[in-house]
């Protein structure tokens, strides 16, 4: 039996009310650029947020261990911390059909699901149990279903392993993880592919996710786009490798784009990208001499992501920006 998790401790905190920039960097292509979290503690990995409501978000404190937080009105200045203790929390995603948190949680030596319930004082859920790694979980729509990757660490900008965290870039090496889906009202566990970073689509039939291959030149690992249907079937190539590293992809509210980050070659930082799901229209959002990654589109019509512009490198922080119409 596996060790659980400390019970949980729901402190409120204050914090620094965010920034509201009316400038953006020159060519970057969106409204009204927000600093929503504004602290020494970097920030990670935004969720939810949709109507300005409980953004979920992950910071690093100053022990080197990760928990949850949530700002249950995201232009409020108060937090809501949603676990502690020195452990690994990473890669929170919240349903609002559940008003739960599924996250992934560093348990001695290898990575499992959780989920808790996002309101005060309840319990927590282990999802998996294994030996092996689970990464990345989110909810389909309805609440009911909970999608993740197993196997190899996927690439990302946060690796945190024994309380440490470092900007990784691995070499010549393919990350061949599995897709799984937990169906939490049957119990039903199944393997509907291979890739990384799944996520369902708004009306719960398709997953876009990262599939992992070489260059042209066979020496560095890159990462291209697919979509399939939820049962696994008629995977569909998205970008491709010329385009450069795609990574972290979500869905627009209406299902029709993708949003991701992308490091393009010979660059060394990540821009936001939109592109249809029929693989057209590829837009760039952001340009600042910045990490600019792990965005998500709110039902609103908001981006936040995490970025260390107008900071020292790898001081995260979470901004959002308004989509134009």
């Amino acid at each position: 039996m596996k060790q659980k998790l400390p019970i949980l401790l729901f402190i409120i905190l204050s914090s620094c009310a965010p920034k509201i920039y009316q400038t953006t960097s020159e060519g970057e292509n969106f409204d009204t650029l927000t600093q929503i979290t504004d602290s020494d503690k970097p920030s990670y990995y935004p969720s939810g947020g949709d109507f300005g409501e409980n953004l979920v978000f992950v910071m690093k404190e100053e022990d080197g261990s990760y928990n949850m937080y949530m700002r249950e009105k995201v232009l409020n200045k108060v937090l809501v911390q949603k676990s502690s203790g020195q452990n690994i929390n990473l890669a929170p995603n919240y349903s609002t059909a559940n008003n739960r948190i599924v996250f992934q949680y560093l348990d001695k030596t290898n990575y499992d699901i959780y989920y808790i319930e996002a309101g005060k004082g309840k319990a927590i859920t282990q999802v998996t149990n294994t030996d092996e790694d689970e990464y990345n979980p989110s909810w389909s729509p309805d609440g009911n279903l909970i999608i993740f990757e197993k196997g190899a660490t996927p690439r990302t900008y946060l690796q945190a392993t024994s309380k440490s965290a470092k900007i990784e870039y691995r070499g010549a090496v393919v990350t061949k993880n599995q897709i799984w889906v937990k169906d939490l009202k049957t119990n039903e566990l199944k393997m509907i592919g291979v890739g990384s970073f799944p996520r369902i689509s708004p009306d719960g039939k398709s997953v876009a996710f990262i599939r992992y291959d070489l260059d042209k030149k066979k020496s560095k690992e890159t990462g291209t786009l697919w979509i399939m249907s939820l049962d696994g079937e008629s995977p569909k190539q998205i970008t491709n490798a010329s385009l450069g590293y795609a990574t972290s992809p979500n869905w627009s509210p209406d299902g029709k784009k993708l949003i991701f980050q992308l490091t393009k070659k010979n660059k060394e930082d990540s821009d936001i990208y939109t592109i249809d799901i029929n693989g057209e229209n590829l837009r760039q959002y952001t340009v600042n001499k910045s990490n600019d990654f792990a965005p998500i589109w709110t039902a609103d019509d908001f981006v936040y992501f995490c970025s260390d512009r107008g900071a020292k490198p790898d001081k995260y922080q979470i901004w959002r920006f308004k989509m134009k119409k």
